[in-house]
């Protein structure tokens, strides 16, 4: 349709508008609900589904925040810098050359993702962890033994991110790859739209950001799960018959420690100090009365003694309840 109106259209529109046919205020009112659309960089999720990807990337930085600070035995402080829908091409655009770039996969997913950290974050956190002052060095390739020491952080923080996302889609994941120059880093096709999820980190006296890309063909298969109020009814503890089960089976397992008390006295240290052989010590109880069962020096049963196959014995007859002791009240 051409932009430029013929002078058969105009004398039609200028008829309509003259008798009332349309109405000039709709015209403009539909002309403010028009939005652009660009076909080049078509928008794949929606604000609410952003606002989800925020909420689960928040948690993410809080977990790494306290697993770096004890690994490296300094301050870390991970916040969530922002979340955009860019192409892979412009990702990769934007990554310095060199950086230090890990490709990984899932099983649970559908391809790869990409997480980026800056060199400064990354040789900091290396010489904190071989016991240095936390002093970035300048930006070269990290070597293979450099790369082979961060290997094992890389994937304790991959492991973070997964269990941050363990509430919409469970995944574990697994280092593909990891390389310095963006450009050889071809994860999805250059126009392919992606998550682009960036951390402002800090470590000791260096500041930078890590960067983690989403491409869309992998958040698509579960993209209907990322909605804020699905995430808020799936977060926060979920146990199954399976895990109860395994828990009775493990605290059955436990061991403690269990005690029959026949009688109890008090004496002073220097009526302990005078008893001889022969001395009858005086107990609180009768022969008769029942036996206190200890658990853990609970009182938990009530039994009478005896003997079994040639050993001691207590037969328990009564269980005892546990008396709840009321609340301190305060009076003012």
């Amino acid at each position: 349709m051409s932009d430029v109106l013929s002078q058969e259209e105009i004398d039609k529109l200028l008829q309509s508008l003259s008798s009332g046919e349309v109405d000039i205020e709709e015209i403009k009112e539909e002309e403010k609900n028009v939005k652009p659309y660009d076909f080049k960089r078509p928008s794949k999720f929606s604000k609410e589904q952003l606002r989800t990807f925020e909420m689960i990337h928040e948690n993410f930085a809080r977990t790494v925040s306290t697993y770096l600070s004890g690994r490296v035995r300094s301050f870390v402080n991970v916040s969530l810098a922002s979340v955009d829908q860019i192409t892979y091409e412009e990702f990769t655009r934007s990554l310095p050359n060199p950086s230090f770039i890990t490709v990984f996969s899932a099983r649970g997913l559908s391809g790869n993702a990409v997480m980026e950290m800056g060199l400064e974050i990354f040789y900091t956190i290396l010489d904190l962890i071989l016991g240095g002052p936390g002093v970035p060095i300048s930006n070269r390739s990290p070597t293979d033994v450099e790369i082979s020491i961060m290997r094992k952080e890389v994937i304790n923080i991959l492991t973070h991110l997964a269990q941050a996302w363990e509430d919409i889609q469970e995944f574990v994941p697994a280092i593909e790859n990891i390389e310095s120059n963006p450009q050889f880093v071809q994860v999805a096709p250059p126009s392919e739209m992606v998550v682009l999820v960036t951390l402002y980190m800090s470590v000791a006296k260096t500041e930078g950001f890590v960067n983690i890309c989403w491409p869309s063909s992998v958040i698509e298969p579960f993209a209907e799960m990322l909605s804020a109020r699905l995430w808020f009814t799936t977060a926060g503890p979920k146990s199954s018959k399976e895990d109860e089960e395994k828990l009775k089976k493990n605290l059955s397992k436990a061991t403690m420690e269990v005690s029959a008390v026949l009688g109890e006295t008090s004496a002073s240290l220097g009526e302990i100090l005078m008893l001889n052989v022969g001395d009858v010590i005086r107990l609180n109880s009768h022969h008769d009365d029942p036996v206190v069962v200890r658990v853990n020096n609970k009182d938990k049963f009530l039994a009478i003694p005896g003997t079994y196959r040639g050993s001691y014995a207590v037969k328990v007859t009564e269980v005892l309840q546990e008396e709840i002791e009321p609340e301190d009240t305060e009076v003012e």
